[in-house]
C-alpha cells in the first residue's frame, strides 16, 4: 500500500465524514437530503435525455454520411439543439418524430450552421405544419 492510500485510510478511520466531505449534507437534515435527491434525480433525467439526443445525431450522422462526418464539438452542439427541440415540443416526442427533427439539425449543420439555437429554429420550423396540427387534421394550405 502506498503512503498516501495508507493517510487516506487512516483518515477516514478517525475524522468525521462531515469534515471529510465539507460539501455533503448530514444524515440528520432530511429536507437537505431530499432535495439533494431531487436534484440528483434531475440531473440523471437530463444526462438521459442528453445520451438520447447524441446517440439519435450520433447514428444519423453515420447512416447518412458512412461514418462520423462532424467533430464531437458540433455533435455536442446539434445534440444540445435537439434536445431543445424536444423540450419545446407541446408533447412527448416519439423516436420517429426526433429522428426528423434530427435529420434537420444535420442537413443545416452540413450547410455550416453551428448556433444550436438557430439549429433548433431551422428544425422546427421544417416540423411546423405537422407540430401545429396536433389533432390530426392535415395542414390547410
Amino acid at each position: 500500500m502506498r503512503f498516501r492510500d495508507t493517510l487516506k485510510f487512516a483518515l477516514e478511520l478517525f475524522v468525521p465524514e462531515k469534515l471529510m466531505h465539507p460539501g455533503r449534507s448530514s444524515a440528520s437534515d432530511p429536507k437537505a437530503e431530499a432535495s439533494q435527491n431531487v436534484a440528483t434525480s434531475l440531473e440523471a433525467e437530463e444526462t438521459v435525455q442528453h445520451r438520447k439526443a447524441r446517440r439519435i445525431i450520433e447514428e444519423l450522422d453515420h447512416a447518412q454520411f458512412g461514418g462520423p462526418s462532424f467533430g464531437p464539438q458540433t455533435i455536442e452542439l446539434m445534440s444540445t439543439a435537439l434536445e431543445g427541440a424536444e423540450a419545446s415540443l407541446p408533447e412527448p416526442a416519439s423516436d420517429q418524430q426526433l429522428r426528423l427533427i434530427a435529420a434537420k439539425i444535420l442537413k443545416v449543420a452540413g450547410d455550416g450552421e453551428r448556433d444550436p439555437i438557430r439549429l433548433k429554429a431551422a428544425a422546427m420550423s421544417a416540423l411546423g405544419p405537422v407540430i401545429g396540427n396536433a389533432d390530426g387534421q392535415p395542414p390547410s394550405a
